[in-house]
């Protein structure tokens, strides 16, 4: 009688759990998200944290975690007496994939310059599962440099080519970015050197520091930017990009 009890009990045990997993309890088990580190300023291949030079937003990159069918992005722009990020808000939902290694979005929603904006996201699987939140990072906007010369769709003989721009704080960090967008795919041929400035109005020549990786073609396309940042902390600022052509 007792035997018989006893597996009555296992029974109605395993049918409870079993029937739980049925109707849609989450089962599924998710590994914590981590996000893509940042390049450095001067990489040509850009990846992680930094800002998106078309919205002003700020682009947040993470790795695909096996399982997920969407991703929760929270933010906070505040810290508690003791210096720990609070106040979290979901600030986007993307959803998974499977043709990327990872994925992105951009934050441009409220964002102030000068102030650190901090962030953290979860994974979440199609039967409702979620996995522990990934480490936080943070970000700071600096104010953007504004394009000067060459100026919009401007035609300019090689040998005039120099790059103006307007930096009113000065005394950063400074990176120029140049790429043919005449090739298909576009590809970079100069990132300058960094290059610490303290002019408001700077003026710099094509490959000033010999790194550049291709040569200026009479008839092609380019797009030039201006990236400002800080050294040894997540800030910075990167213009939009601008197009001029070679005669």
């Amino acid at each position: 009688m007792k035997r018989s009890f006893f597996v009555l009990l296992v029974g109605g045990l395993f049918a409870l759990v079993y029937g739980c997993r049925m109707a849609g309890a989450p089962i599924t088990e998710l590994g914590t998200p981590e996000f893509v580190p940042a390049s450095q300023p001067d990489s040509i291949a850009e990846t992680g944290i930094g800002q998106d030079p078309k919205t002003g937003g700020i682009q947040l990159q993470w790795y695909t975690t096996t399982g997920a069918a969407s991703y929760r992005i929270y933010r906070s722009d505040s810290l508690d007496p003791k210096g720990v990020p609070t106040g979290f808000k979901i600030v986007g939902n993307v959803i998974s994939s499977a043709s990327l290694n990872d994925t992105s979005m951009v934050d441009a929603n409220s964002l102030r310059v000068g102030v650190r904006h901090y962030y953290y996201l979860t994974a979440h699987a199609s039967d409702g599962s979620s996995s522990p939140p990934s480490d936080t990072i943070d970000y700071a906007l600096l104010d953007r440099p504004g394009l000067s010369y060459p100026g919009v769709n401007a035609a300019v003989h090689e040998d005039e080519l120099y790059f103006n721009w307007h930096d009113n704080t000065g005394g950063g960090y400074t990176v120029i970015r140049v790429r043919d967008i005449s090739l298909v795919p576009s590809v970079t041929i100069w990132v300058s050197r960094r290059f610490q400035i303290f002019d408001t109005s700077p003026r710099k020549a094509f490959n000033f520091d010999g790194a550049a990786i291709g040569q200026l073609v009479s008839g092609h396309s380019y797009q030039w930017r201006v990236d400002r940042f800080n050294l040894g902390v997540n800030e910075g600022a990167r213009s939009t990009w601008q197009v001029f052509t070679i005669q």
